[in-house]
């Protein structure tokens, strides 16, 4: 959408001021001011503008007969796009839930009326939720070419409970919106608010385990099969309790390198749209990995998907043991390059983070033959861990304190209590 404000001009065919304002739904319409020229005109010139932008660059409507949820949708996203980004205008991770949760919403009723989508229709759409399949294509060899394809299979039905009540949450501030801005009729948002979340254990929903702590065991045996870019990351990760995204976009500009321990202040973070500071403390085991990945440009990011890439094609090359072909031999030397169907680029999510320790399980568990297998885990609970042994050692402050909760509510939530201490005191008194 173009940031232009419609300009205020002489409508010749009736002598009045005129001002052609875009409705947000691809159309346009002719305001007339008043004779051309007055100060009456200008003031209504100036009051047309005013309340087309407080309704977000759309006419108002004198009626909700009109609107479908298409329109409803459409009108909504570029306040998504503007509200939910980061400070350098970066989309933030609740663009893409947004859109995920307003796509089944779209396939069912996008052309219906708006005014006319009720409670029922809600609850509808989140009994589609509960069953609908999860799908995951994965890659498996032919028996009979010996060539690899991919395969679509459905590893579980139905979302998750939280995730179900976050989607239809989404869904009711749309509406909300709708409200705020004259698009919807109030009674309408009024009416889906009756419609409770799903409760545990009381629905048909599928019930997720909350996040524990993963054993220092297993994360050992899994750091041999990343690569020593994901390897340094798991491990800092580790030592300091930050969250997945604020390790993925650490840079030497914000690190803090006077005196004994390093503090790092994330650009990016969590609560940052809240105006709340985050830093994270680096001790001398964590500045020894961040030396390691230190690079010229103060800017870029420490951990890099197209560095990781290199060093398990250099890992691969090494242990190759057949001899390489004369076009391989180009390719390795930088003579010839084929056109790669991805690119990685020079920074992860939180997600390619995940991705790329659930997949260095995966091959480990087929290498340990008749050993117990590594349980499935991801990044997130090494903060748990850290968590555990923080609050064990120093209390449940000092882990409040390094985990960057403003309440040690939410902390508890993190740190596990130590179920060793408990049983101990209880075998002296119990």
């Amino acid at each position: 959408m173009s940031d232009r404000i419609p300009t205020y001009r002489k409508h010749k065919a009736s002598g009045q001021a005129v001002v052609t304002l875009p409705d947000g739904l691809r159309g346009r319409k002719d305001i007339l001011l008043g004779k051309y020229g007055t100060v009456e005109s200008r003031r209504e010139y100036a009051r047309v503008i005013g309340e087309w932008e407080a309704a977000g660059r759309r006419l108002p409507r004198t009626t909700h007969a009109d609107i479908t949820i298409n329109e409803l949708i459409l009108s909504f996203w570029p306040h998504a796009q503007q509200h939910y980004r980061h400070a350098d205008g970066t989309p933030t991770g609740e663009q893409k839930d947004w859109k995920l949760s307003l796509r089944p919403l779209r396939e069912w009723y996008g052309t219906k009326p708006a005014k006319d989508f009720g409670p029922l229709c809600l609850k509808a759409l989140r009994e589609k939720l509960v069953n609908q399949p999860i799908v995951r294509r994965i890659k498996f060899t032919d028996s009979e070419t010996g060539k690899g394809k991919w395969q679509e299979k459905v590893i579980r039905v139905g979302l998750a409970r939280g995730v179900v009540n976050q989607r239809i949450g989404r869904i009711k501030r749309l509406f909300r919106w709708g409200v705020e801005n004259e698009l919807v009729p109030a009674s309408v948002w009024h009416a889906l608010k009756a419609v409770s979340g799903l409760e545990r254990g009381r629905s048909a929903a599928r019930e997720t385990e909350p996040v524990e702590p993963i054993a220092l065991q297993w994360v050992k045996a899994t750091l041999p099969h990343l690569t020593p870019t994901v390897a340094d990351m798991v491990q800092l990760q580790l030592l300091t309790g930050a969250r997945s995204g604020e390790i993925c976009t650490v840079r030497a500009c914000d690190i803090d390198m006077q005196g004994k321990v390093w503090l790092y202040r994330p650009t990016i973070h969590k609560t940052a749209h809240l105006n709340k500071k985050r830093i994270i403390a680096i001790g001398p085991r964590g500045q020894e990995i961040i030396c390691r990945r230190l690079k010229p440009n103060l800017q870029a990011y420490l951990f890099s998907p197209a560095e990781s890439v290199a060093e398990k094609r250099e890992r691969d090359r090494q242990r190759r043991k057949t001899k390489l072909f004369p076009c391989e031999k180009k390719r390795v030397e930088g003579k010839f390059r084929r056109k790669p169907k991805c690119i990685a680029g020079e920074q992860y999510s939180a997600a390619t983070y995940a991705i790329a320790v659930r997949r260095a399980i995966e091959k480990a568990n087929r290498e340990r033959k008749g050993i117990q297998p590594i349980p499935h885990w991801h990044p997130q609970q090494l903060r748990h861990t850290k968590a555990t042994e923080i609050r064990r050692a120093a209390g449940l402050d000092a882990a409040r304190a390094v985990l960057g909760h403003t309440s040690p509510v939410v902390t508890e939530v993190y740190a596990e209590l130590d179920i060793a201490t408990a049983t101990e005191v209880m075998a002296r008194i119990g």
